[in-house]
């Protein structure tokens, strides 16, 4: 496989890997936001703080979600660029008509995509459309169901990252649903 960095998080299930790394204060989503979004699966955006911090409040969001009893499933998309981008691709390819596309392992469940920035501009048309998808709506067609939530997580605000031209603006809208932001000081909350 690819090397893994230090922060890198591996795709898991069941048990908080973040429970036992000493990094920083813990962090959690404003007391009640989690829970108020407890009936939907609207897209979450986590921006600031620490990895071990962001991968906590995405891991609330899921215990709080209809869908906590399935997987959650973290990429981290500085180091594993090239296997998202062919999950991507396989899954736009197959969708739910295939039994090993890649996103199976999420489906009913959560994926977290930590350090989104990192997604290469020739992918990040393939993630706007599963956001899109995972939001109810058709893309290119394709009409196979698709559960699950999708958390992002970012060192950085997004805006950022789209002034600079790394980022495309229509990927932040979709992303930018539910908003918690880790930046110093108190979690600011945007439900866009």
């Amino acid at each position: 496989g690819p090397p893994r960095g230090a922060d890198h998080l591996m795709k898991t299930r069941g048990s908080d890997p973040a429970d036992d790394v000493g990094e920083g204060p813990s962090a959690l989503p404003p007391p009640g936001l989690a829970a108020s979004q407890r009936r939907n699966l609207t897209t979450v955006l986590i921006i600031g703080g620490t990895v071990v911090q962001r991968d906590r409040v995405a891991r609330t969001f899921h215990r709080e979600s209809p869908l906590r009893a399935g997987p959650f499933v973290s990429v981290d998309c500085g180091v594993d660029q090239d296997q998202l981008r062919m999950a991507l691709q396989a899954w736009t390819a197959a969708g739910n008509a295939s039994p090993t596309h890649p996103f199976r392992e999420a489906e009913e469940g959560t994926l977290y995509l930590e350090r989104v920035e990192d997604i290469p501009p020739g992918t990040q048309p393939l993630l706007l459309a599963l956001a899109l998808r995972l939001q109810g709506e058709l893309v290119g067609g394709n009409e196979w169901p698709c559960a699950g939530r999708l958390v992002v997580g970012n060192p950085r605000p997004l805006t950022v990252v789209v002034s600079e031209g790394r980022f495309d603006p229509a990927l932040n809208d979709a992303l930018d649903k539910v908003r918690v932001d880790l930046g110093p000081g108190v979690a600011v909350v945007g439900i866009g």
